[in-house]
């Protein structure tokens, strides 16, 4: 912000001044001798001047005007050091004298230390608070030292004391400091929106005023206007910081290169990463041509989120750590021989940490907040960002309990409380949605983050609508026949009472074997029922095959544990995973099952499942599948995962119409590589790949070798809409001989 006066402002007001102290001092005896050493000053022949009243001084001892005039032209001269030793000397001589203190104020404001300058020109004010020139010198010590209100509330007090422009710049000075405080991370966001609003408020009756005044009231609207969009940006008001700045180029006013930041964050905050780019660009640009106190690190990180949301598949992160090497972990400051941390470096490895997290690698990304909690642990934004991690990884338990000990240290913090909402929806737990997510859009209706929240909570509201297809062509497999086809839909209503869902679905299924067509249809409804820790449904059906409408029922119920244990229990009865060809027949199963399920995070899980199935003929069967992921590699645009299938089946009957080995087993291990095409917040377009080879092994007919390969593409957009095409070929024997199987699946999830 744009608020700092500079000393020479300060000189300039103080020069206003001078005529009064000179005049106040001086008897006609030495008239000629000021005025000419005044006129020189004027005409900025410092040398001159210094000689005249240093003359002055001489000749006149006891008039303190020459050395008031001394002091000020030594400072105007560069001479620094000379005016405030002078300066210093004269106080000391006259204590009680108002201008000696303000001679003192000038040498201290040309030397850039206004908080001296401001001590002097308040011991003046306090020896003199009736004269004009000391209360205006006073005043604008006060702006100088950056206390424009206190220094606002004084000029009020005396009307007419400063110009119309001086007024209006006083009046914009205190307006900024709103702003700035109002920006300021260590104060309460409550504090800090009260703030911003009282300073908009301001700009609201300022700037048509100025407006008004035409020319002469020009720079100063424009400077409140530029000032009243990092106001807006404070207030969290995105949308209105970029309609602030469009109106503003397009009536062609100025834009200063220190509110590029906020216009950029707002444009990046309102998902148009490519005009946030060009803008975080400039103001680096504009950052280089003047000294840096600490690298523009808030610029950096901009520009790395604008980046990669323009193109998510590369790697933006080196740039912005690259950034952040330089920046040392402890400060000094002058003539204080001990060390303080650097709370620029904490912000540099939080944003680290958050972009790490952006890119992909969620595994790192905890590994660096882990390390910052532990050396931080009453920190409430480092456990805020650290369940903002927990909870891409699907640990939201995790999240859960560093939001509690969040909450004890900061209890109304909007991130503490944007991400204990998302953990409230990922948990469903709908009542603490709501009530946090109403309280946000109470406080903070602009902030995105707030919006998307608000977002997934309506899209958790809705119906849902799942479909699946899938045609096979095989060489007359015994297991699937050929040419089979299978459809499936089943459409969820929007939840009733928080945690319920009923369900209503159709489906078919067909294929030909050697000996005739076999086929299914069924219809069936049900009821679902959600929160933080079981899911459970149950259904019945009605069930065609040929041999009339069957009835038939399954539940389901899975507990978890915990973010990483799951188990879960299965029944069916004339259930539909009965084998075709069997049906054909007209022989049923009821099937059974039991399910452990172990989920370390997003990179690795395992599972064991086993199910037993009760054929109508007689056989029984029990099936043990074990299957297991393990992430090998991940880019921004690429992961690889390591895929384990293993399976085994025993059968009691041997002689039956339906592919029914006296027991098999297969190894599956497969790699699969996920590519993003395209990615733009939360609309993604994928394609994958899938290769593997293992081992079928069937009782009485040994072994053979086998081998699937795959490729799929899978769309999103905005998440209420998924698609996913995958197609796949498969080479394995079944009683000793190959089959081959191409295989295409579709399927689709709409929420309305």
């Amino acid at each position: 912000m744009n608020d700092t006066l500079s000393p020479a402002v300060f000189t300039f007001c103080t020069l206003l001044a001078l005529p009064a102290i000179s005049a106040a001092a001086t008897v006609p005896g030495d008239q000629t001798l000021i005025r000419e050493a005044r006129a020189q000053r004027d005409a900025r022949q410092w040398s001159q001047a210094i000689q005249l009243f240093s003359l002055g001084e001489r000749r006149f001892p006891g008039q303190p005007a020459f050395a008031y005039g001394h002091i000020m032209t030594l400072a105007d001269a560069g001479r620094l050091h000379d005016a405030i030793e002078r300066g210093k000397a004269l106080v000391a001589l006259r204590p009680d004298d108002p201008d000696a203190h303000l001679a003192l104020a000038y040498a201290y404001g040309r030397h850039a230390a206004p908080y001296a300058a401001l001590e002097h020109a308040s011991d003046a004010y306090s020896l003199a608070p009736d004269r004009a020139y000391v209360i205006r010198a006073y005043v604008l010590a006060q702006q100088d030292a950056r206390l424009p209100h206190s220094a606002l509330q004084l000029a009020d007090a005396h009307p007419g004391l400063l110009s119309p422009a001086q007024t209006r710049s006083l009046q914009a000075d205190a307006a900024a400091h709103l702003v700035r405080a109002a920006m300021t991370a260590s104060r309460g966001e409550a504090d800090r929106y009260a703030l911003a609003d009282q300073a908009l408020a301001m700009y609201e009756t300022w700037i048509p005023a100025w407006d008004a005044l035409g020319p002469a009231g020009r720079a100063d609207a424009d400077r409140a206007r530029a000032d009243r969009l990092q106001a807006l940006s404070a207030r969290r008001r995105p949308r209105d910081v970029v309609a602030a700045y469009e109106a503003m180029r397009a009536q062609g006013r100025p834009i200063p290169a220190y509110v590029l930041d906020d216009v950029a964050s707002a444009y990046l905050a309102l998902r148009q990463p490519e005009k946030a780019e060009p803008l975080f660009r400039q103001s680096l640009a504009s950052q280089a041509d003047r000294p840096q106190a600490a690298p523009p690190l808030q610029t950096e990180i901009g520009l790395f989120y604008a980046l990669t949301e323009s193109d998510p598949s590369l790697d933006k992160q080196p740039q912005l750590d690259q950034a952040t090497e330089s920046i040392p972990v402890w400060v000094y400051h002058k003539g204080d021989p001990a060390r303080y941390p650097n709370a620029v470096k904490l912000e540099a490895a939080l944003a680290s940490a958050m972009a790490t997290l952006h890119s992909g690698r969620t595994l790192q990304a905890q590994h660096q907040l882990d390390a910052m909690v532990e050396l931080a642990p009453n920190n409430s934004r480092l456990r805020a960002a650290r369940a903002q991690v927990y909870r891409a990884r699907g640990l939201p338990r995790h999240a859960e309990a560093d939001l509690q000990i969040a909450q004890t240290q900061d209890p109304r913090s909007i991130l503490v409380m944007q991400e204990q909402a998302g953990t409230a929806l990922m948990l469903h737990e709908p009542h603490e949605a709501d009530l946090l997510i109403d309280d946000l859009l109470a406080r903070a209706p602009e902030d995105p983050a707030v919006q998307r929240l608000a977002d997934d909570r309506e899209l958790d509201g809705k119906a849902e609508l799942q479909v699946t297809g899938a045609y096979g062509v095989t060489s007359d497999s015994p297991v699937l026949g050929s040419r089979d086809l299978s459809l499936e839909s089943t459409l969820y209503s929007p939840p009733v009472d928080d945690h319920w869902r009923g369900f209503a679905g159709t489906g078919y299924s067909q294929a030909e074997f050697e000996e005739g067509n076999a086929h299914l249809a069924w219809m069936r409804a049900g009821a679902q029922w959600r929160n933080r820790d079981i899911t459970a449904q149950a259904e019945v059906s009605a069930n065609r095959y040929g041999f009339g409408t069957r009835a038939g029922a399954s539940a389901s119920a899975e507990y978890s544990l915990d973010d990483h244990r799951r188990i879960a229990a299965t029944a069916a009865l004339n259930s539909r995973d009965t084998p075709l060809k069997a049906l054909r027949h007209d022989i049923t199963s009821h099937r059974f099952g039991m399910s452990i399920h172990w989920r370390g995070d997003e990179r690795r899980e395992w599972s064991l499942a086993v199910s037993p199935s009760y054929f109508s003929d007689g056989n029984r069967r029990i099936e043990v599948d074990v299957s297991g992921r393990q992430r090998l590699y991940t880019t921004p645009g690429v992961r690889v995962d390591a895929l384990l299938g293993l399976s085994a089946s025993h059968n009691s009957a041997e002689d039956t119409p339906y592919f029914n080995p006296k027991s098999d087993f297969t190894a599956l291990p497969m790699v699969e590589l996920t590519h993003t095409l395209y990615q733009r917040y939360d609309t993604r377009w994928e394609q994958r790949f899938l290769v593997g080879a293992g081992l079928y092994a069937q009782r009485d007919h040994g072994s053979g070798a086998l081998y699937q390969i795959g490729y799929g593409q899978n769309f999103r957009y905005a998440r209420n809409f998924e698609v996913g095409v995958l197609l796949s070929g498969t080479s394995r024997p079944y009683d000793g001989q190959r089959e081959r199987d191409f295989r295409i699946v579709v399927s689709m999830t709409y929420r309305f």
